[in-house]
C-alpha cells in the first residue's frame, strides 16, 4: 500500500523503503544529466507527481498543478523576454504569435520527450500507457517552476533558452512557414478533432545531406507526409500538405 513518506505537506511518496531508494536514484540521475543544481529534491518530486496518481492511491498530497501554473508564468516571462531582446524589430503582434508558438502545449511536450520525461513522470495506471501531450507538457512547467523557484532566474532563463532557442529560431526565421504545426493543431483542437502526432518513417542519405520524411497522424489516421533536410523541416513540411488536405476536403 503506498503511503505518505514525509510529513503532510511533502508529496514524496513510495511504497517501501527500496522504492523511495530506487525513486532518488532515478531522479538525482536525472538532475546530474540535465546539469541542474536542484536541491529541493521534495518540490522536484511533486513538480512530477500527476493529480491521476494521487486520486488513484486516495493520497493527501499535492499534485504538479499549482507549479504548472507558475512555471507557465515563468517560461512565457523568460521566452517574451528573449524575444523583445532578439527580434527588435518585429510589432507585438506577430511577438505574440511567436510566442504562442514556441509556449505550446506540442512544443513542450516536445522538449518533454527530448528530456524522456516521461521516465519519470508518476501517473495513474490509466495514463501511463500512453502519458497524453498535456501531462508531459504541464510537467514540463511544473520542472521549470522548481528551477526558478530552488536555482534563481538566470539558471531557469539558461535551461530554457538551451531547450527552447531551437523553437524560437525556427518560428523567428518565417513565421509563415514555420507555424504550419501550430496552425494544424489549431485547427484540430478548435473543432476537436484531436491532436496531430508527427512520425519518422525514414532517414535517405549520407550524414552530411540527409533527407528527412514524416508522417502526420491524426487518430491514428495519415493526413499527410512531409521531407526535409531535418525532422524539424520534415515535420513542418507535413503539417503544411496536411492543411492543403483539409482545405481540398472542406471544399
Amino acid at each position: 500500500m503506498y503511503h505518505s513518506f514525509y510529513s503532510s505537506n511533502s508529496i514524496f511518496i513510495t511504497m517501501n523503503k527500496e522504492s523511495l531508494i530506487q525513486r532518488k536514484k532515478d531522479l538525482t540521475s536525472f538532475l546530474r544529466s540535465l546539469k541542474l543544481p536542484i536541491k529541493d529534491f521534495l518540490l522536484f518530486d511533486r513538480a512530477l507527481t500527476h493529480a491521476s496518481y494521487i486520486k488513484q492511491y486516495n493520497l493527501n498530497i499535492e499534485d504538479n498543478e499549482r507549479l504548472e501554473f507558475f512555471g507557465d508564468a515563468v517560461l512565457k516571462f523568460i521566452v517574451s523576454e528573449y524575444l523583445m531582446e532578439n527580434f527588435p524589430a518585429y510589432p507585438e503582434g506577430k511577438l505574440s504569435k511567436l510566442r504562442a508558438f514556441v509556449v505550446s502545449e506540442k512544443v513542450l511536450a516536445d522538449i518533454a520527450n527530448e528530456l524522456d520525461l516521461k521516465k519519470y513522470i508518476l501517473v495513474g495506471k490509466n495514463e501511463r500507457k500512453l502519458i497524453p501531450i498535456s501531462i508531459l507538457a504541464d510537467s514540463l512547467e511544473a520542472v521549470i517552476a522548481v528551477i526558478y523557484y530552488d536555482c534563481g532566474i538566470n539558471i531557469v532563463r539558461e535551461f530554457i533558452c538551451k531547450y527552447f532557442k531551437e523553437y524560437i529560431e525556427l518560428a523567428g526565421e518565417n513565421t509563415e512557414i514555420n507555424n504550419f504545426k501550430a496552425v494544424l493543431q489549431e485547427y484540430t483542437q478548435k473543432y476537436k478533432l484531436g491532436l496531430p502526432v508527427y512520425k519518422s518513417i525514414s532517414e535517405i542519405g549520407p550524414e552530411h545531406n540527409k533527407e528527412f520524411e514524416v508522417v502526420v497522424l491524426l487518430n491514428n489516421n495519415e493526413l499527410a507526409h512531409g521531407v526535409g533536410k531535418s525532422k524539424k523541416e520534415a515535420s513542418q513540411c507535413a503539417a503544411k500538405n496536411a492543411l492543403e488536405v483539409i482545405n481540398k476536403m472542406k471544399k
